[in-house]
């Protein structure tokens, strides 16, 4: 009789492609995993991994065992769900990983709107480093994310969501500013979207090659892009301080302390008190998509697809608008 737990065994093997990785992350010494697949290979009378491989890969039995467990996990998962309704319980939740602009501004008038249409589940949000989003989406701490990093295809599927526009946001103190009025906007315009009028004019981003800049810290894709915009002008960017979060460089920017890049939706909710001025740049680096992503090793719950259908369409459009 084939038994779950080996069966979920089996499953993480295929998803770490290591039995030594799936014992750390079962927290089973290797031997008792292995173990484990032998048994359930012995019950199918059929390998389920070649192991002359490295890492080790499916059989061709060992693919269809993988797909019928990935069904019988869902169905485990739907049965849980349904019989925790039943109880009087929430049916489920749908847990989002974003950045802390994201969680702040965008997702919680989206998660609010879609608890009211599905009550009995709950929309729950977690602000994330950029460079940790990925890794707990694939470890399973998020069912979706909202990032605008590219997400590897092989492991996640992944839509653009929303597309924004980076701005170059200049202290209006700044002498630079004098001569440019043709292209300059005040965060009200922004915020009424008139940047995003074709015939609004583009600056020459050259004509801030001797300004002081603000930008995050490397890793990040707001910097790759801010150096490539800046290349792509013809200059180094004179960098006087690197910075972890984009409203902390914004802040820093309102107090006349150097140029930043900053994304279209930040100027919209940023208090600027008018020390800010903000052009928009010609460069198609300065179009950037939001990706919403999601595991391809796990189907998602009914919560989980139940969101992910509100946010690819037209309910969530109006949330959208608003950055």
């Amino acid at each position: 009789m084939l038994m779950l737990k080996e069966m979920e065994y089996v499953y993480a093997v295929y998803e770490e492609q290591s039995f030594s990785k799936a014992a750390r992350k079962l927290y089973l010494s290797q031997p008792a995993l292995s173990a484990a697949v032998r048994r359930a290979e012995a019950e199918i009378h059929t390998p389920i991994f070649d192991r002359s491989t490295n890492p080790i890969r499916l059989t061709a039995a060992g693919t269809y065992y993988i797909d019928a467990v990935k069904r019988i996990l869902d169905i485990r998962q739907e049965m849980e769900s349904y019989f925790d309704a039943l109880a009087g319980e929430c049916q489920g939740s749908v847990r989002v990983g974003a950045a802390s602009f994201f969680c702040a501004h965008v997702l919680p008038d989206i998660a609010e709107e879609f608890q009211r249409q599905y009550p009995a589940w709950r929309a729950s949000l977690l602000e994330v480093n950029a460079p940790d989003l990925y890794p707990c989406l694939q470890s399973g701490t998020i069912d979706l994310s909202l990032s605008v990093e590219a997400a590897d295809p092989h492991l996640f599927h992944s839509t653009v969501w929303h597309e924004e526009q980076i701005l170059l946001a200049v202290p209006a103190a700044f002498s630079v500013n004098r001569g440019l009025e043709e292209f300059q906007l005040t965060a009200a315009q922004v915020r009424e979207g008139v940047h995003l009028q074709e015939n609004f004019p583009v600056v020459d981003l050259s004509r801030f090659a001797q300004e002081p800049f603000l930008l995050l810290k490397q890793g990040n894709d707001l910097n790759q892009r801010a150096y490539k915009l800046c290349r792509n002008a013809g200059f180094r960017p004179k960098i006087v301080l690197e910075l972890d979060q984009l409203l902390t460089a914004c802040c820093i920017a309102r107090d006349g302390k150097g140029c930043t890049f900053l994304r279209d939706g930040m100027a919209r909710f940023l208090e600027d008190g008018g020390r800010l001025i903000y052009y928009k740049l010609g460069d198609p680096a300065a179009h950037r998509p939001v990706m919403l992503a999601w595991r391809k090793s796990a189907e998602l719950s009914r919560p989980a697809k139940a969101l992910l259908e509100f946010l690819t369409g037209t309910q969530s459009q109006a949330q959208k608008d608003r950055f």
